[in-house]
C-alpha cells in the first residue's frame, strides 16, 4: 500500500471534465533529432515542478471527484515506433490512474511528442505553458547537460476561488438568455448530436479534420482585421458561423454560438498561466444570418456584443451560473456552434538542430453523444482551423470555412491593390 493524500475536491467548473473523462492533447510536429532520454528527464522535472500533475482522480461516495496524490512514481513517457503505413494505437486514458501523459510517436525516424492533460487540471493556455516549460527544460538538458533548479508550484486553484479572491460575484444574467430566444421557436431538422445508448468505458478520440492557410493569406486576414478595427476572434467567428449557416441550409433559423474567453488579463490582478485550472468565461451570441449578410457586419456585431458583455461583467461570472457541456444539445434549440480561438502561438525554445514546424490538438471523451468543437491558432505564421467532430461530413465544414477565409484574404489583397 502506498499512502495517498487528497489535494482538494474538484470545483463545479471542473466536475464536468471528470464526468466526461475529458483529456486534451497538444502535439508538436518537429523536424530534426529528438533525444527521448533527455525528454524523459525533462518530463520528470516538469512533474517535480508541478506535483499535482502526478495525481489522479478519485470519486467519493457523494459522487464528487477529488484530486489525490500518492507515492507511486509516474510511469514516464511512452515511445511508440511505427513502420511505414502503420496506424497509431489509441492512447489509453484512465483518470483514476493518471492525469498527464507524454507520448512520442516515431515514424520514419521522425518524432512527434504529444502532451495529454486532463481538462479538469488545465485549459489550453495553461497546457501550452506546461509544454513550453517542458521544451525549455529539454533544451537546457540537450544544450548544456543540466537544467535550472526546480521551482515547485502549488496546485492550481479552481475558477471559483480565483473569481472570489477578485471580488467577482454572481449577477442576475448568465449570458445564456441570448440563446433562449431561439428555443422551441423553430421547426428544427434532426440534431446531428443524438447520443448513443451507452458511453464508452474509456475516453475515445474525437475525429478531426483541418485546413491550414498560407503565411500570405494569414497575414492578409490579420491586416483585414486591423483595417476594419476588428479582433481576429470576431472575424474567425463570423467565418465559422457563415459557413455553418450555409451548410445547415435552414436560412430562417439562427445559429447559436458559444465560445470560451480567457479571463487571465480581464481580471484584476491578472491570473498567471498556471495559477488556475480553467480561468475562462463563456460568451454567447445568436447569429441572425441572411443572404446579404457581410462578414464584416457579422464580425462587428459579435465584437460589439462581446465588449458589452465584458463591460457589464456578464462573461466574467458566467461559470457561476452553469457548467456548459461539450456533449448533446439542449432540446428545442438549433445545434450550438462551439469555437475556441487560441490566437497566435508564441515560439518555443528548442535546440539549434530541432525545429517545431506545426502543432495540432486532440480531444478525448468517454461520452456517447456527438462532439463538435472548432478550434483555431496561428503557428509559424500559418492560420490553422481544426474541426473535432463526430458529424458525418466534417471535411465539408472545414472546406466551407476555408472558402470563407480565402475570400476574406482576397478582399484584403484587392483592397491593397486598389
Amino acid at each position: 500500500m502506498f499512502p495517498s493524500s487528497g489535494i482538494r475536491k474538484l470545483a463545479r467548473s471542473e466536475e464536468m471534465f471528470a464526468e466526461t473523462h475529458n483529456f486534451v492533447g497538444l502535439a508538436a510536429h518537429v523536424r530534426g533529432p529528438l533525444d527521448t532520454d533527455a525528454l524523459a528527464d525533462a518530463f520528470d522535472l516538469l512533474l517535480q515542478a508541478h506535483p499535482v500533475l502526478n495525481g489522479h482522480l478519485e470519486q467519493a461516495s457523494d459522487g464528487r471527484w477529488e484530486i489525490v496524490l500518492d507515492d507511486l512514481m509516474h510511469p514516464g513517457i511512452e515511445v511508440v515506433e511505427l513502420g511505414e503505413g502503420a496506424q497509431e494505437p489509441q492512447p489509453i486514458f484512465d483518470q483514476t490512474a493518471q492525469l498527464v501523459h507524454l507520448r512520442v510517436i516515431i515514424r520514419n525516424g521522425q518524432a512527434q511528442p504529444t502532451v495529454y492533460i486532463h481538462h479538469s487540471l488545465a485549459d489550453g493556455h495553461h497546457q501550452f505553458s506546461l509544454v513550453e516549460e517542458l521544451f525549455s527544460t529539454y533544451t537546457d538538458l540537450v544544450s548544456t547537460g543540466a537544467a535550472r533548479p526546480v521551482q515547485v508550484h502549488p496546485a492550481p486553484e479552481p475558477l471559483e476561488a480565483i473569481l472570489a479572491s477578485r471580488g467577482v460575484q454572481k449577477k442576475a444574467r448568465s449570458g445564456l438568455e441570448r440563446l433562449l430566444a431561439a428555443m422551441f421557436v423553430y421547426d428544427l431538422p434532426p440534431s446531428r448530436r443524438t447520443p448513443a445508448e451507452v458511453n464508452p468505458v474509456l475516453p475515445q478520440r474525437v475525429p478531426m479534420d483541418f485546413c491550414t492557410l498560407s503565411v500570405p493569406d494569414t497575414e492578409s486576414i490579420i491586416t483585414f482585421c486591423r483595417t476594419h478595427k476588428l479582433g481576429l476572434n470576431s472575424v474567425l467567428s463570423a467565418a465559422v458561423l457563415m459557413a455553418e449557416w450555409e451548410l445547415r441550409d435552414t436560412p430562417n433559423i439562427p445559429v447559436p454560438y458559444v465560445y470560451p474567453v480567457d479571463l487571465r488579463y480581464l481580471l484584476s490582478p491578472p491570473v498567471s498561466a498556471t495559477e488556475c485550472t480553467n480561468p475562462v468565461g463563456i460568451a454567447t451570441y445568436l447569429a441572425e444570418i441572411h443572404r446579404g449578410t457581410d462578414v464584416v457586419e457579422l464580425a462587428r456585431d459579435i465584437n460589439d456584443t462581446f465588449k458589452k458583455d465584458i463591460a457589464e461583467g456578464v462573461i466574467q461570472q458566467s461559470f457561476l451560473h452553469f457548467s456548459p457541456q461539450y456533449v448533446g444539445n439542449p432540446p428545442g434549440l438549433p445545434d450550438v456552434v462551439m469555437f475556441t480561438d487560441n490566437g497566435i502561438v508564441p515560439p518555443m525554445r528548442t535546440p539549434p538542430n530541432l525545429e517545431l514546424t506545426a502543432s495540432h490538438g486532440e480531444f478525448y471523451f468517454a461520452v456517447g453523444a456527438g462532439i463538435e468543437i472548432y478550434t483555431s491558432k496561428i503557428f509559424n505564421g500559418e492560420l490553422m482551423i481544426e474541426y473535432h467532430s463526430h458529424g458525418p461530413e466534417p471535411a465539408n465544414s472545414v472546406a466551407a470555412i476555408e472558402a470563407q477565409l480565402r475570400r476574406i484574404a482576397a478582399r484584403q489583397s484587392d483592397h491593397r491593390v486598389g
